[in-house]
């Protein structure tokens, strides 16, 4: 991740204190694609950060899209045979990176992005 999205990720967890009390997981920086399909358009994003209640992505690369309401999002996560598939909504936006939360996941699916969040947090304290 570059340094700008990192300043970037820091203004957006700094400003929404209020979020951390609410949280139910860890969530961890990351850098990875993940498709976003609303109506008919389908853009591709990067993951800049990931908990199992949400992700929030970096959309200046992506082509201009219409993302508000319910949309599906393929998180595809390093590592797994198959992208995550979830639906979603944006629920804050912080110049380019939006934040949105998982309203209908798979358990099967929430528990691999929970795997996958102690993979990297275990590889940075090693």
């Amino acid at each position: 991740m570059s340094r700008s999205n990192d300043a970037a990720a820091e203004r957006w967890i700094d400003e929404e204190p209020a979020t951390h009390s609410r949280r139910l997981g860890a969530r961890v920086a990351t850098s990875f694609s993940v498709f976003v399909t609303s109506q008919q358009q389908r853009v591709r994003a990067r993951a800049t950060e990931l908990s199992t209640t949400g992700v929030l992505l970096d959309l200046r690369h992506a082509e201009p899209c219409d993302i508000d309401g319910l949309l599906t999002l393929e998180l595809v996560v390093p590592g797994l045979v198959r992208p995550v598939h979830t639906a979603a909504r944006r629920v804050r936006t912080v110049g380019k990176l939006s934040a949105f939360e998982f309203l209908a996941i798979s358990r099967d699916d929430r528990l691999t992005l929970a795997e996958h969040i102690d993979r990297v947090q275990r590889m940075r304290r090693a």
